[in-house]
């Protein structure tokens, strides 16, 4: 553990020095009762402030999707393993800091937020983990590695898809024109217990009998996505490739992803979802292998 020297630290060291040197100067008992009693005070200060700090576990929960450059909220879990509690407990990340006045055996949560500035694999995120007690002349504090096994995904940037099956190639499909799955009437007939929705009430009530709406269910395509599929550099198409995989399921649409020589057959669903946006995320081209990922 480290200890940072406070402003009202720095004043009781500097009183103690003075003290102790008026005190050896004249040989006045007081003043070395004086000084002995500060000292005695740092010490007993810095005691409780290890121990207040001791036997504390920290874990961190993030949602299931976490985006380059965007700031996420993650839950936060606190507890203290032992019979006496802590009091006022920081825990900081780069981007936030949260105090919590007494950590106890049950575990306290708060929200902690993080902004991750590059997409990949974060195996564990770094926290200060700190407290001034009792005093607030001393903070003592410490980095606690939490293992998370993050995968951040790449910024959604708005694109166009460059090309679609059957169109001229470089040509691009704006997203409006891709239409979400929908039902139309195909025809129109009598009424045979029928959910309420189906029926046809205008032309219900021009008849003696209920009518009801026969439909006809029209599925959207389904899209395999590649590099190929936008436009950019590495790194920008597959923050295009992020958005359009969002967006079009979102629409309705089974989608897949062909990326270097890895192929995932087009599907629909949020657990689909987040294995495409895993696997852009953890996508390695020769540009970015030189880079390195986090």
């Amino acid at each position: 553990m480290k200890v940072k020297v406070n402003r009202g630290g720095k004043v009781l060291i500097a009183l103690t020095i003075l003290l102790g040197i008026a005190a050896v100067n004249t040989g006045n008992n007081l003043l070395y009762m004086v000084v002995s009693y500060l000292l005695s005070g740092m010490l007993i200060s810095g005691f409780v402030s290890l121990m207040n700090l001791r036997n504390i576990s920290v874990s961190v929960r993030f949602p299931d999707e976490v985006y380059e450059g965007k700031p996420v909220k993650a839950l936060l879990s606190v507890r203290k393993e032992g019979r006496f509690p802590s009091f006022l407990i920081s825990v900081e990340s780069k981007d936030d800091r949260v105090v919590f006045p007494t950590v106890e055996g049950k575990a306290r949560s708060a929200y902690l937020r993080f902004v991750f500035k590059r997409r990949g694999l974060y195996e564990k995120v770094r926290l200060k983990v700190s407290s001034d007690f009792p005093l607030g002349m001393f903070t003592r504090f410490y980095f606690a590695d939490v293992k998370v096994n993050l995968v951040v995904f790449p910024k959604p940037k708005k694109a166009r898809l460059r090309s679609l099956s059957g169109e001229k190639k470089g040509s691009e499909t704006p997203l409006s024109l891709l239409r979400k799955g929908y039902e139309e009437v195909k025809d129109v007939r009598d009424y045979t217990n029928e959910p309420m929705k189906l029926i046809h009430w205008k032309l219900s009530a021009k008849s003696d009998t209920l009518k009801v709406k026969d439909m006809l269910s029209r599925e959207s395509p389904s899209l395999v996505l590649s590099l190929e599929s936008v436009e950019g550099d590495t790194e920008e198409r597959l923050r295009a490739l992020s958005y359009l995989i969002s967006e079009l399921m979102e629409r309705g649409y089974a989608v897949g992803l062909r990326l270097g020589r890895s192929y995932i057959p087009p599907g629909k669903g949020k657990k689909h979802k987040l294995r495409l946006l895993r696997e852009i995320a953890l996508f390695e081209s020769p540009e970015t292998s030189s880079r390195g990922l986090p």
